[in-house]
């Protein structure tokens, strides 16, 4: 049986529950005092039922932020805060991603490319050259050389 999930389509609650199948029905636990989804919506709330890895995605998603031009020193600040993870570099560019997770294994990234500084907030499984392909990809897009 395929994992469900239990996704909040509220702006105020970004965030799913995990779904049990209970006597022919999904509800939020498996325990007697658990709601199906039509008690979870019966007061205006706003939940669906979705796959568990559809429910997963949809929170990475709305936790990202994409690519943004940060200064030099938000950059530096950021490499001496903690400990950099996965710090790789090459002639043209470096990047780090923060220890502490955002959350899961969403984390903020931060990269040099060229004379320019960056920073967004994804995957902690990226790696340097998909990064590196983000930001290229955001300067493509504005038009402004490296």
């Amino acid at each position: 049986m395929t994992a469900m999930a239990f996704w909040s389509k509220s702006s105020a609650f970004n965030g799913w529950r995990k779904a049990h199948f209970v006597d022919g029905a999904w509800h939020t636990t498996a325990c007697t005092t658990s709601k199906t989804l039509e008690e979870l919506n019966a007061h205006g709330d706003r939940w669906e039922l979705v796959t568990a890895e559809e429910a997963t995605a949809r929170f990475a998603q709305a936790n990202y932020l994409p690519v943004a031009e940060i200064t030099e020193a938000r950059f530096t600040d950021m490499l001496e805060v903690l400990p950099p993870m996965n710090w790789q570099g090459s002639p043209d560019s470096q990047s780090f991603k923060l220890m502490e997770m955002y959350s899961g294994n969403i984390t903020d990234i931060f990269a040099q490319y060229g004379t320019r500084y960056f920073r967004l907030r994804d995957h902690a499984t990226l790696t340097h050259e998909q990064i590196i392909g983000k930001v290229r990809a955001f300067i493509d897009a504005e038009g402004i050389a490296a």
